[in-house]
């Protein structure tokens, strides 16, 4: 950076400077060379940006935000050979195959370019119209885009590259051709040298000759004669050397006949072997063809044999079985009359036992005739006639009428269960509800209470199942999602008690919450004691015997005028049992349905890899399918471990239970998926926006 530009900077950019100082590149021989050979004139349009002149060919021109209109991108005039033209003075680009299927740069044909349309596109009409089209300019240069101008300088790029190839191949050759001057004159140097050493060696040795002559003559002569000895001596050495190799080819010559004669007597040897060989190779040849035909000849019969006895075995087996057969026939036959036997003389004793029953009923029924069956006519006759005389009057009224009323009344109270007056109180109630309501009414009062009771099972039911499920599904939550969500530590405490408990329990207190709003049969009132003794009372062992009244002394006050002094069995809830059997049969139905519920969905559940595993229904059904069934059940006293509607209401509840935790399992998981992408989101830094200083 020069020094006006360092002094037109302010102190506090001295950093920047050091920076930018650092940041820049040192010269090298390459770069001077690149520098050295001139850059296309035509790789910046005209009225760039200032750092455009810096970037390299090998860089795209970046898209800036500047003004319509501002830079124009134009590669040259129409009709101009941009591809020569744009190259400058250096030589014309050679012939080049080193990108045949243009992946590098793009050779598309452009029309404004070509030279040979040159005359066309100087018309007035087609000049004028490429300027409105936006293809030219006013001065004649032709417009491209971005993209087309950053091919153009990647053309640029590759031809301003190839004329530096060429140039530092130029320099190589120059490079390789001084070496090769420098070392001819290197071995010019050196053979120069070494000439001049050698005439400096011959003068002295001419010279030392000339001083040693005498001396050197001497030498010779002794040479001489030392060289006649070493010619005798080489003389004797041959002569001696001569006859040795005389001796050493005889003694060889007579070991080569002993080899010669070992290996005829070892050629004879081998023959006889193989001769031997060949004779006894014969003779076990034919002893394993003797071999063979016997070991196939005894196979051949072996596997007769074989056949033969399982033929043979076969045969007995079938007849042994038919034998059998014909045994077990005759021993089926045997206990077959016997057994036919057995039963007609079962049969005559269960006939004779039959008879003898018979009899018994006969005479029980004989004595129930003239016994207690007579006492409960009297008792109905009894009920009769204190009936039409405590409605005596009343419209429609007779004994006839009396009489039959009693019958139907005492036989519709005795299916109830309860003591005598209790029995007479619903007899008498339901007598004087038939005097005043005719027979229609009544049946629609029945109807009303069938409806009452079943409504009653529907919402116990309905009630029921909510529980059951509300259960199984904490309980199977807290298993299936304890590796997802684990539950805090909490203080050791006593052992639950059991779902069927847990669920009995949820059942009462929703009864005790919805007592008011369900259709119930009387509520169970609990009465303090009104009075109460100073002394202790007597034992029952202790006490007499408390009279018993008879049933007509009974039927007597029950139908006097005062009907205040009997008990209300509608208002006295105990006395029937439908509710307590319908709650009892509820009970029963919780027990085994919430351990049936609980077995299926532990049994869909892979707590392993959280997954969930919805049962087969067979017969698809919704919640007022399962509560209708299963309070019909309640109703009929069908609750059983075998019973149907138990078991698809199981199911129902199990599928229920199972298809909760599968959503609730996605929706955990798509939580999860959720917070992690956000925490990703912000350990990813983001920098502040970069101002140019």
């Amino acid at each position: 950076m020069s020094s006006a530009k360092t002094s037109d900077l302010e102190v506090d950019d001295i950093s920047d400077i050091d920076i930018t100082l650092l940041t820049l590149r040192k010269p090298t021989e390459l770069k001077k060379v690149i520098e050295s050979i001139p850059k296309p004139n035509r790789a910046v349009p005209k009225n760039g940006l200032p750092l455009w002149y810096r970037l390299g060919l090998e860089c795209k021109l970046p898209v800036p935000k500047m003004p319509e209109g501002k830079i124009v991108f134009s590669r040259g005039k129409i009709g101009e050979d941009v591809r020569r033209l744009g190259l400058g003075g250096g030589p014309r680009p050679t012939f080049n195959l080193a990108d045949p299927y243009c992946y590098n740069v793009s050779y598309d044909y452009v029309p404004e370019h070509d030279p040979h349309l040159a005359h066309h596109f100087a018309q007035k009409p087609a000049r004028k119209r490429m300027k409105i089209l936006g293809f030219c300019t006013k001065d004649g240069r032709a417009v491209c885009s971005l993209k087309e101008f950053n091919q153009y300088r990647k053309y640029l790029y590759n031809q301003f590259m190839d004329r530096i190839h060429m140039e530092m191949k130029k320099l190589d050759e120059r490079a390789r051709d001084d070496l090769t001057l420098k070392r001819v004159d290197v071995d010019v140097a050196r053979r120069q040298q070494i000439f001049t050493k050698v005439e400096r060696a011959r003068e002295h040795l001419e010279k030392v000759a000339k001083e040693h002559a005498d001396e050197w003559a001497e030498k010779k002569r002794l040479a001489k004669e030392q060289e006649k000895k070493i010619q005798a001596r080489m003389k004797y050495l041959a002569e001696f050397n001569e006859k040795q190799r005389k001796e050493r080819a005889a003694r060889a010559h007579e070991k080569e006949n002993r080899i010669k004669q070992r290996v005829q007597a070892a050629a004879e040897m081998e023959l006889r072997r193989k001769i031997t060989m060949v004779r006894q190779w014969r003779a076990n040849e034919k002893k394993r063809l003797n071999r063979l035909k016997q070991e196939r000849e005894a196979k051949q019969k072996r596997l007769e044999d074989e056949a033969n006895n399982k033929w043979q075995a076969r045969v007995s087996a079938q007849n042994q079985k038919i034998q059998e057969e014909a045994i077990l026939l005759k021993l089926y036959t045997d206990d077959m009359n016997a057994a036919a036997m057995r039963r007609a003389k079962k049969a005559e004793i269960y006939a004779y036992n039959t008879d003898l029953e018979l009899q018994r009923i006969r005479l029980a029924n004989f004595k129930l005739m003239h016994g207690g069956t007579a006492k409960a006519a009297q008792l109905v006759r009894k009920m009769g006639i204190e009936f039409e005389k405590s409605k005596r009057g009343a419209k429609g009224m007779s004994p006839e009428l009396a009489q039959r009323l009693a019958v139907e009344a005492m036989t519709s109270a005795v299916s109830a269960q309860g003591d005598a007056l209790m029995t007479l109180g619903q007899a008498r109630a339901r007598m004087d509800m038939e005097t005043v309501l005719p027979t229609a009414p009544i049946k629609l009062l029945d109807e009303v209470l069938e409806t009452a009771i079943t409504e009653f099972a529907r919402r116990h039911v309905n009630q029921l199942l909510r529980d059951i499920q509300h259960s199984v599904h904490s309980r199977a939550a807290l298993i299936f999602f304890q590796s997802i969500r684990p539950s805090p530590v909490k203080k050791k405490t006593s052992k639950p008690p059991r779902w069927s408990l847990q669920v009995a329990a949820e059942m009462e207190r929703q009864q005790v919450r919805a007592r008011g709003a369900s259709i119930v049969f009387g509520e169970i009132v609990s009465h303090a004691a009104e009075e109460y003794t100073e002394f202790d009372l007597k034992s029952v062992k202790d006490r007499p015997p408390t009279p018993v009244p008879s049933k007509t002394k009974l039927a007597e006050v029950t139908f006097s005028d005062r009907v205040e002094d009997l008990p209300d069995p509608v208002s006295v809830a105990s006395y029937l049992p439908e509710r307590r059997k319908l709650l009892e049969m509820v009970n029963v139905a919780a027990r085994l349905m919430s351990r049936s519920v609980a077995q299926r969905v532990m049994k869909g559940m892979d707590v392993t890899v959280g997954k969930v595993t919805l049962p087969n229904m067979r017969h698809p059904m919704d919640w007022g399918e399962a509560v209708e069934g299963l309070a019909g059940a309640v109703v009929d006293n069908r609750v059983r471990a075998d019973s149907a509607d138990v078991r698809r209401a199981s199911e129902f509840l199990a599928h229920r239970v199972l298809r909760a935790l599968l959503l609730e399992m996605r929706r955990e998981k798509m939580r999860r998926k959720l917070s992690f992408s956000t925490e990703e989101q912000k350990d990813f830094y983001v920098p502040d926006k970069v101002v140019a200083g």
